[in-house]
């Protein structure tokens, strides 16, 4: 069995936390998390779907320790999150995260439990992510993981008192004060400033400037203010030489996330020992190439598009183009041209 804990967060999508739940019991966690946000007022299907997004966790069928967090108000992706991590972080020094659209190779949980007793006491190290984000695995120069200034939450693990840290600087705490009162706008007790070295390229620098100033929390959500607060104390992420969890939200009823056809790489499992990083620092060419990454899904010209391109069609046609090999090749030149400029 596991020790290390596990989270499951979920919304109305029973079908996706059945999957990612069936993929957790592989690894019999001896203590599970599960946090559910509850049903929009606006959606009449959401009561009936959360329901049994909820009944799908009675099928919790080893012996393991069982923690429910279930909303009865919909408290939105940014709310569900953070106060849901804040109830697990006051009970447990370190977890497994997983969304219900993010599923595990069984490789990760080794990974990750390896990983967090290595760097459990260097406060240098604040996460461990699971998906890989189509960095080409020849980067990592035959180590397992890389040393970068964010990686994904598609499927991550942390430490207590790292998130404990983020949120007494990031004090967003999701409460309505007034019918008008959004309750989720950004809230930081000092600001956003990535410490010097922390982004290599100039695509990086201006997405991470705009999620440090802007109140669009759908752009910019609680990951992206997370990963400000490590690049602002100068930490870093650990991010896989292989694709560990495998997202499969991108369908019609994604919150943020729909994309028709978009299809994450598939799993590529882990092999152990793990070879590990000679140093703890930052890898300049794994960073620049998710920094590009970013830019490629969520950079202007990306958003832009998915405002115009409203066809499935073109929209795979036009992600197929930009993710090509020249493109890639033509955008790493480009961006070590700027920053040497």
């Amino acid at each position: 069995m596991l020790s290390t804990p596990v989270v499951l967060i979920a919304f109305n999508r029973p079908h996706l936390a059945r999957r990612t739940l069936a993929a957790i019991r592989e690894a019999a966690p001896e203590r599970v998390f599960l946090v559910a946000d509850g049903p929009r007022a606006d959606r009449p299907d959401d009561a009936a779907l959360c329901a049994e997004t909820r009944a799908v966790f009675d099928e919790i069928d080893w012996p393991c320790q069982v923690e429910r967090k279930f909303s009865e108000v919909n408290l939105g992706v940014e709310g569900n999150v953070e106060l849901g991590l804040d109830w697990v972080f006051s009970q447990v020094p370190e977890a497994l995260v997983f969304e219900d659209d993010c599923t595990p190779d069984p490789s990760f949980f080794r990974f990750a439990e390896e990983l967090l007793e290595r760097y459990r006491d260097d406060p240098r190290v604040w996460q461990i992510a699971g998906n890989r984000h189509g960095v080409p695995t020849k980067l990592y120069k035959g180590d397992s993981y890389a040393f970068a200034t964010w990686a994904s939450v598609w499927g991550w693990a942390t430490w207590g008192d790292r998130w404990q840290r983020h949120r007494a600087i990031f004090t967003r705490d999701h409460e309505r004060r007034s019918a008008t009162d959004a309750g989720d706008a950004p809230v930081r007790t000092r600001p956003a400033v990535p410490a010097p070295g922390t982004l290599v390229t100039r695509a990086g620098q201006r997405h991470f400037a705009d999620a440090a100033s802007s109140t669009d929390v759908v752009t910019h959500g609680w990951d992206k203010h997370w990963w400000l607060t490590v690049m602002s104390e100068g930490g870093l992420c650990i991010a896989p030489a292989g694709n560990l969890v495998v997202n499969g939200g991108f369908g019609a009823d994604a919150t943020h996330g729909y994309s028709p056809g978009r299809e994450d790489d598939p799993a590529e499992p882990m092999d152990f020992p793990l070879k590990h990083p000679a140093q703890v620092a930052l890898d300049v060419d794994v960073e620049r190439e998710l920094e590009l990454h970013l830019n490629r899904v969520g950079g202007p010209a990306a958003r832009l598009g998915r405002k115009l391109i409203k066809s499935p069609r073109l929209r795979r046609a036009a992600r197929a183009a930009i993710n090509s090999r020249p493109a890639k090749s033509a955008a790493r030149v480009a961006s070590r041209m700027t920053q040497r400029s």
